[in-house]
């Protein structure tokens, strides 16, 4: 069974090389869903019995590890030489500078790799993180599955 829980925040970027006025500075009003799939908790009694995960706890991961880190502040590619040397001189202003063109693509692939380590199975009902969709613009997102991420591999590899 499948669960899901959606989170939004306002962040700026730019696509440094993109044809268009993607290149300039702008922002967005993101929202990703956070789709976690796993066996229903059938434990007598237990505040979480005929769940998949509580959703608190979702939503609770994905503020700490996504949306806090995220809004109001502006994802830089590391390869963006204007906006990283900008950001070295105001340290003060919330930024996030990443190994990749900040796309809705590879935010939604960040968000994943970021959150399936978070997903804790505590009730061995095989509870894994499925998959990321995040909405760039009301009708434009991209989704991120496990598969994109490992393959074809039934679950995640152990670390």
């Amino acid at each position: 069974m499948k669960i899901s829980k959606q989170i939004e925040w306002d962040m700026g970027h730019r696509i440094v090389n993109h044809y268009s006025e993607c290149r300039n500075i702008h922002g967005h009003r993101y929202k990703a869903e956070i789709i976690v799939e796993g066996q229903l908790i059938d434990i007598k009694n237990d505040s979480s019995e005929g769940m998949v995960i509580d959703f608190g706890q979702v939503k609770e991961i994905a503020n700490r590890y996504v949306r806090n880190v995220l809004d109001h502040g502006f994802m830089v590619w590391e390869k963006d030489k204007i906006l990283t040397n900008f950001f070295k001189k105001n340290t003060k202003l919330k930024h996030t500078i990443v190994s990749f063109v900040p796309t809705a693509e590879n935010i939604a692939k960040w968000i994943f790799i970021t959150l399936d380590k978070k997903i804790e199975d505590r009730y061995k009902t095989f509870l894994k993180l499925n998959s990321i969709k995040v909405w760039e613009t009301p009708t434009s997102s991209a989704i991120c599955s496990r598969k994109d991420i490992y393959g074809n591999l039934q679950s995640k590899p152990r670390r």
